[in-house]
């Protein structure tokens, strides 16, 4: 009985509440104005607020360029020649640092100085090695000339022996009788003679051999010298040069290009170590954006290098172009991994609006028509399949944008060939379309007769209001 007694007020409160509602839902639709509609296909009238609110604004169509365009992803970087850190080969203690992050530096701007003992260390090796490559090669000179005057010496001696040997057999065979101390003189002679000429072959052949040893040793205390002055500063392009002849171990560091200090790694006083940065210099005009292109669109890339290519912010492109640049590489090998192949483009960073590390939408610029009829991409609204524009027609208080489907061709990452539905002259909503779309429509109707109920009017931009 409780549940029945319950029902039967839900019942009795329900109907209470029709009765008290039905007037006022009646009285509301009968105040709806007719002049405004959701039908999509209905004219839109805009005020000029509304207008404000979602950005629209309308061009002529007219016929343009349309570029059949590949887009890829890329991400900015230095020019390997183009950011240069400042360090010094040898540990030291840094002395002083003239520039901050920011600065902006020409080329042979003294940027710091460092006092390195092992530096003025290794200028006495090298003073010692070039000392003693001198004293070899006197060494070498002095042993040239013996083996030239030995080279002399023992044909001389040979020959004489040969003489005075050839006269001992003379006398042998002689009928006459020759005394016997005078026979005996030439024999002792010609035995002195031909070892003369013996020892003098000997000390030929070591004298040869000296002066190879000591060519070998002239050229390896060379060799030894050469390596070590190249460790040495005044030979590199990072403009590391010895601050004073006198103090061999202080070092100053020139910037090697013009650009701006990216980054400074010590201060005055601390100590710092083999190839630490000092100072990082950045020149950032021109730039390098590096990405990857999908194996399947390399056949349509096959004619790329060189091509023009249109750079924007991020990775949605939607903004306008910031750059342009030119395809420089595209790298004959494809990543086991990734099926890609590397991609580089060469871009003018004019304003600095490109920065290392930054993400960029890459428009790389295959072929062109010239005579297309074509709008911008951001007029065409997509609905489904169907795709349609807002043509403007009137002015003032009479503007209407009604809608009109199109059928595009060619699109880049700016325009849209429109095939049909447009030709040139007309006059469309270029910006704000898709806001466009979503308001309602207006159709002409009995203003009056919904004025004269005192409920509702329509306000320019298609939505009613409440009285």
């Amino acid at each position: 009985m409780t549940r029945i007694h319950a029902a039967v007020a839900v019942g009795a409160v329900a109907l209470v509440g029709a009765v008290i509602w039905l007037p006022a839902l009646a009285h509301e639709g009968q105040g709806r104005s007719p002049v405004s509609t959701f039908d999509p296909q209905a004219p839109k009238k805009v005020s000029a607020a509304t207008a404000l609110a979602i950005g629209l604004s309308t061009a002529e169509v007219d016929f343009g360029q349309v570029e059949n365009v590949v887009r890829l992803t890329g991400m900015v970087q230095a020019r390997p020649d183009s950011l240069v850190a400042i360090s010094p080969k040898y540990a030291g203690v840094v002395r002083t640092i003239s520039v901050q992050p920011g600065d902006v530096v020409v080329k042979g701007t003294v940027l710091a100085e460092v006092d390195s003992p092992e530096i003025a260390r290794l200028m006495y090796d090298l003073e010692r090695l070039e000392a003693e490559n001198e004293k070899l090669l006197s060494e070498v000179t002095r042993a040239e000339s013996q083996v030239t005057s030995l080279e002399i010496e023992v044909p001389a001696f040979a020959k004489s022996a040969e003489l005075l040997e050839a006269e001992i057999q003379r006398l042998l065979t002689a009928a006459e009788s020759i005394p016997a101390n005078l026979f005996a003189q030439r024999k002792a002679d010609a035995l002195r003679l031909r070892a003369d000429a013996d020892l003098r072959e000997v000390a030929l052949k070591q004298a040869r051999a000296d002066v190879d040893s000591l060519r070998r040793q002239a050229r390896s205390t060379h060799a030894a010298a050469e390596a070590l002055r190249g460790t040495l500063p005044g030979l590199h392009s990072r403009g590391e040069t010895l601050a004073d002849p006198a103090w061999p171990g202080v070092l100053q560091f020139a910037s090697p290009l013009d650009g701006v200090v990216i980054s400074r790694g010590a201060t005055p006083g601390g100590g710092v170590s083999a190839g630490a940065a000092i100072v990082t210099i950045g020149n950032f005009a021109t730039v390098q954006i590096e990405g990857e292109i999908p194996e399947g669109l390399l056949d349509r890339l096959a004619s790329a290098p060189n091509a023009k290519v249109r750079i924007r912010r991020g990775l949605g492109g939607s903004g306008e172009t910031i750059a342009e640049g030119v395809v420089r590489f595209i790298s004959p090998v494809i990543n086991l991994t990734t099926r890609t192949a590397h991609l580089i483009v060469d871009a003018e960073n004019h304003g600095g609006v490109l920065r290392q590390g930054q993400f960029v939408e890459l428009s790389v610029v295959i072929s062109s028509n010239e005579s297309a009829v074509v709008a911008p991409a951001s007029a065409i609204v997509k609905d489904g399949p169907l795709q349609y524009v807002f043509i403007c027609e009137g002015s003032g208080e009479k503007e209407r944008f009604l809608r009109r489907d199109v059928a595009t061709g060619a699109r880049d990452d700016r325009v849209v060939e429109i095939r049909l539905g447009l030709v040139p002259g007309d006059v469309i909503a270029v910006s704000g379309a898709f806001s466009l779309s979503q308001l309602r429509g207006f159709v002409e109707g009995d203003k009056g007769s919904a004025d004269a109920h005192g409920a509702s009017a329509v306000s320019p931009d298609g939505h009613a209001h409440s009285h």
